[in-house]
C-alpha cells in the first residue's frame, strides 16, 4: 500500500458553498437564453458539477448561443459572488492541519481559473496549496483522470494521493487516475448520490480526512 503524502480537492461544493450563487447564475443563463426551458431547483442541482459548456449543450446545438449562456452565467456569477458564498465548516482549520502535518495539497476544479480565484483568495486557501489545476489547463475534465494526473504531475516524487469532491466526476476523476478518493457528505447532492459511484471513503468533516490519511499512513 501506497504511503499518502498528497491530497486533492474540487473546490466549489467541497471546501466553499458557492452552492446558491451557481444556481442563482443557471438560473438567469436559462431564463435569458432558454426560456423555454424550465427547471426546477433540484433539477438545477443535479447540473452542478459539469463544465458549464457540458450543461448548455444539452439544450442547443449553437455554439454561439452555449458561449452567449456561458457569459450570462459569469457575468451574473461575477456581479453577485460576493454575496453567496461562505467556507464549509472545519475547511479553513483542516486545510491548515493538513499542510502543517507535511502532505502536499492541490485543488482540481472544473471552473476556469479567472472564476475560481476570487473566492479561493478571498478565504486565504491559496497559501496552504501548491497546485491549482483549472478547466483551462486541460483538454478533458473531469471524470476524466486528465485533471487529477495534471495535479500529481505538479508533485514530483509523490508517493500516494487521494481525490475529494462532492461530485460524482470528483471521485470517478480520482478512481480514474488509480488514486484513492472520497466524498463529501455535505454535498448539496447528497450522500446516495455519491455512493453511486463508490468513493474509498465519505467525509462526514475534515477530522474525518486527517483520520483516514495518517491511518492509511500507519498500515503502510
Amino acid at each position: 500500500m501506497k504511503k499518502i503524502d498528497t491530497i486533492l480537492f474540487d473546490l466549489d461544493g467541497t471546501l466553499i458553498d458557492t452552492n446558491e450563487i451557481i444556481i442563482k447564475s443557471y438560473q438567469f443563463a436559462f431564463h435569458t437564453h432558454f426560456p423555454n426551458v424550465k427547471l426546477s431547483r433540484n433539477e438545477i442541482i443535479d447540473r452542478i458539477g459539469p463544465p458549464l459548456e457540458t450543461i448548455f449543450n444539452m439544450y442547443t446545438n449553437s455554439p454561439f448561443v452555449v458561449s452567449a449562456a456561458i457569459d450570462s452565467y459569469r457575468n451574473y456569477y461575477v456581479k453577485y459572488e460576493a454575496n453567496y458564498h461562505s467556507l464549509y465548516p472545519g475547511v479553513y482549520d483542516g486545510v491548515k492541519k493538513l499542510k502543517e502535518l507535511g502532505y502536499n495539497l492541490g485543488i482540481v476544479t472544473s471552473k476556469f481559473k479567472q472564476a475560481a480565484m476570487p473566492s479561493f483568495k478571498h478565504y486565504g486557501l491559496d497559501k496552504y496549496f501548491d497546485v491549482f489545476i483549472a478547466l483551462d489547463d486541460v483538454k478533458e475534465p473531469k471524470p476524466s483522470a486528465e485533471p487529477v494526473l495534471k495535479a500529481l504531475a505538479k508533485f514530483p516524487g509523490y508517493t500516494g494521493a487521494i481525490m475529494i469532491g462532492d461530485n460524482q466526476g470528483d471521485i470517478l476523476s480520482g478512481k480514474n487516475a488509480n488514486i484513492y478518493s472520497a466524498g463529501v457528505a455535505w454535498s448539496i447532492k447528497g450522500v446516495p448520490h455519491l455512493n453511486e459511484v463508490n468513493p474509498d471513503y465519505m467525509l462526514f468533516s475534515m477530522n474525518d480526512l486527517i483520520k483516514i490519511v495518517n491511518r492509511l499512513n500507519e498500515e503502510a
